[in-house]
This record gives structure tokens, C-alpha cells and sequence, in this order.
């Protein structure tokens, strides 16, 4: 969106309503049922264009009553890691260009936390005990929303009712309970002062090669290879077979978060790491970074955002989950993060999928309907197991 979404929008039904009448209009898949009280369906057949104007007024209205309603709260509370999102600096800035977008002053609370699974319980815990939710916002991945959805503590949202930048179906989760805010390429990272151009594994199975035995990182919760032996994607038996012939090659184990040790050559690289963002950000200052997806094990997984049932300031937190969708929101986390939604348009991360997809990659989308559709006790099993092969237990 560029400039118009650093327009103020003051209090104004009117003004409100021309913003999203502009965004709307260009916005993909807006065109859905009208909310209550808009025009008959007769009279949106008969007369599309006053249809179409029933429908944006509507949505003009459900948005104007959540700034209503952010403005009597006057507050968002937020809880996450400072290496996520950006931490107090992206909070700052999307406090800032929130505020500026819906003409409020809303102070924004936020409180760095610990690990995403932790957050996540928590705020399970909270609504199962009745207590009012720590966080407004919970941010996870697709794990954590599953088992916020399983606890009952996330309110289901008609996003495409009133959210002019949550019109595309594709990055809501199921009932409305999550949007997904980026998407994730995971892959390997590596050193390129260690490990030539030409011989740069082209997948997982190129990891196996006797010459980079001794030369490998892995992470001790198994990043994204429980997933993989999913019966959807390698199955379990392949991918047990796949982590005793890694634990064979690796040297060592280290976080997703710890890639500075690729760069000082402790290891050369990481297989697999949690996304390309990290060698993105120390490509960006010079570090001998690079970043490739496996072709066989080509992954999207999301960083979510849901407001619990029980959130303190609930119209806030909606207001800000449409805000982190704008482009001028996703670009923030860019610029801090290297990581936008993919689907979004104007996205920077868009074309590393494009391109590999030009290659003949064909990627699987890690998100909650992938989830749904297989067997979590399976993958918490094989996550155990796959742990303790790495770990070489």
C-alpha cells in the first residue's frame, strides 16, 4: 500500500469508509457474502455496483467499531521473544504506523518472553483456568496454533468481513482462528568461503556425500524433519533411515538462532535450518552467507498470529493483525526480519519461491490444514525419535 497506509484515518464513518471502498476494490477475493444487514442478494444481483457499496459499507462499519473500540482500551499487550519480529524495535515501528493508520493512541505494552511453545501454553492454560491471557497476540507457528484451536482458546474471526488487508483465504487459517503473517523457506544454510559453488548440496540427500562428513550442524529438536516424515510427505521409515546416515555426517548440534557459527567456520553448514532469514540478514552485512532450498524437501511453514478468547484488548489486537498485513507492516518486518508473506502483494520473499519453483521445485505448505490432515501424535513420536538419532542417544 505504500503511502496510503500511512494515511490517518481518523474517527469519521465517512473517512473510513472511502479508505476501505479504495482497498477493497483493488483487494483480491473482497467480493464475498455481504455481512448482516447489507442489500438482499436480489438487489446486489439486479444492481452490482449498489451491491457492491452495501458490502463495502458494511465492512467500513465493522472496522470503524473496532477502532471504537481500541480507542476505549487504550492499550495492546504483547508477549514474544526479542528475536522475533524484531523484538522492541518492530514493536516500536508498528506501534508507530498503527497508531498513524487508525488515528489512535494506543500504548503498546510489550514484555520480551520466553520460547514460542511456552508462550503458547500459557495461553492455553490461562483461558482453560479463566484467567484473563497474558498476551493479546499469540505468534507461533503452525504447532501452536493447533494446540491453542485444541484448548478452545482462540476466537474465530470473519476477517474478510471488515479487514480490508485479510481478504485472501489462503492466509486465514481454518474458522478464522489464525492469519498467517510470513512464510518461511527453510533449507540449508552454509558458509561460501567453505564449501564451493559447484559442490553446494542441491538437496538433502547431496548432504550425504562423503566430503562433507564432519563438516555439518544440525539442531537438536530436529527442525522440520519431523514434518518430513509425515505420511504425506517421506513416510517415517525413510526418514529414520535419513537421520542415522545424517547422524553419521554431523559434527555437532547448534540452534536455529546460532548461525554466526557457520560464518566463523565451526561448522559449514546447517542441515536444516528454520528459514533463510538468518543467511539472508548476514548476507545483507557482508557475511559469507548463503542459503539453499532442497529440492527434495522443499517446505512453507508460517508464523501465525491469533487473539485469544480471553484477551484483554481484543478490538486492538484485530486492528493490528490487519495493520502487520499491510504492505507498509509487512515491509517493517522485512527490514528487521527478512521474512514477509509470500502471497502478499508487493512481498521481497516472493521471488526465492518463484524462482525455485521455475527450477521444477514443488513445494508442500507447512501450515494448519497440513497439520489437520495428518496425525500429530505420529509427528510428536517421530520428533522424539529423530531427536534422539541426532543426539546420538
Amino acid at each position: 500500500m505504500g503511502e496510503s497506509m500511512m494515511r490517518r484515518i481518523g474517527t469519521r464513518v465517512i473517512g473510513s469508509a472511502l479508505l476501505l471502498l479504495a482497498v477493497v476494490a483493488c483487494a483480491p477475493g473482497s467480493g464475498g457474502a455481504p455481512a448482516s444487514g447489507s442489500a438482499p442478494a436480489s438487489a446486489s444481483s439486479a444492481n452490482p455496483a449498489g451491491g457492491a457499496a452495501a458490502a463495502s459499507q458494511a465492512q467500513s462499519g465493522g472496522l470503524q467499531a473496532l477502532i471504537e473500540g481500541a480507542r476505549r482500551e487504550g492499550q495492546l499487550t504483547l508477549i514474544w521473544g526479542e528475536n522475533t519480529a524484531g523484538g522492541n524495535e518492530g514493536v516500536r515501528r508498528w506501534a508507530e504506523g498503527f497508531n498513524k493508520l487508525y488515528g489512535l493512541n494506543v500504548n503498546f505494552q510489550f514484555t520480551p518472553g520466553p520460547a514460542m511453545p511456552e508462550v503458547a501454553a500459557r495461553v492455553a492454560n490461562e483461558f482453560l483456568a479463566g484467567r484473563t491471557a497474558s498476551t493479546d497476540i499469540l505468534i507461533g507457528s503452525e504447532t501452536h496454533i493447533i494446540s491453542g484451536m485444541q484448548a478452545g482458546a482462540l476466537e474465530s474471526v470473519d476477517w474478510q468481513s471488515w479487514a480490508p488487508n485479510v481478504q485472501d483465504p489462503r492466509i486465514v487459517a481454518p474458522d478464522g482462528v489464525a492469519v498467517e503473517l510470513a512464510s518461511r523457506v527453510p533449507g540449508i544454510t552454509y558458509n561460501t568461503n567453505r564449501v564451493r559453488a559447484d559442490t553446494v548440496p542441491a538437496s538433502l540427500q547431496d548432504v550425504l556425500k562423503p566430503e562433507f562428513k564432519g563438516r555439518i550442524a544440525s539442531t537438536p529438536y530436529a527442525a522440520n524433519f519431523d514434518r518430513l516424515a509425515s505420511n504425506e510427505l517421506w513416510g517415517e521409515q525413510r526418514m529414520l533411515d535419513y537421520a542415522r546416515a545424517l547422524a553419521d555426517q554431523i559434527t555437532g548440534l547448534m540452534r536455529c538462532g546460532e548461525v554466526d557459527r557457520i560464518m566463523t567456520g565451526e561448522f559449514d553448514m546447517l542441515v536444516m535450518d528454520c528459514g533463510n532469514y538468518d543467511a539472508l540478514r548476514l548476507k545483507a552485512v557482508g557475511a559469507p552467507a548463503g542459503h539453499v532450498i532442497p529440492s527434495d524437501a522443499a517446505l512453507i511453514p508460517y508464523w501465525y498470529l491469533a487473539v485469544p478468547k480471553n484477551a484483554a484488548h481484543p478490538n486492538a489486537a484485530k486492528l493490528f493483525i490487519n495493520y502487520a498485513l499491510s504492505r507498509e507492516g509487512q515491509d517493517i518486518l522485512y527490514d528487521l526480519d527478512y521474512t514477509d508473506h509470500h502471497l502478499l502483494p508487493g512481498s521481497k520473499s516472493a521471488a526465492v519461491i518463484r524462482d525455485a519453483e521455475a527450477r521444477g521445485v514443488k513445494f508442500t505448505e507447512l501450515n494448519v490444514q497440513f497439520v489437520q490432515r495428518n496425525d500429530e501424535r505420529q509427528t510428536a513420536r517421530m520428533r522424539d525419535e529423530i531427536q534422539r538419532i541426532l543426539q546420538k542417544k
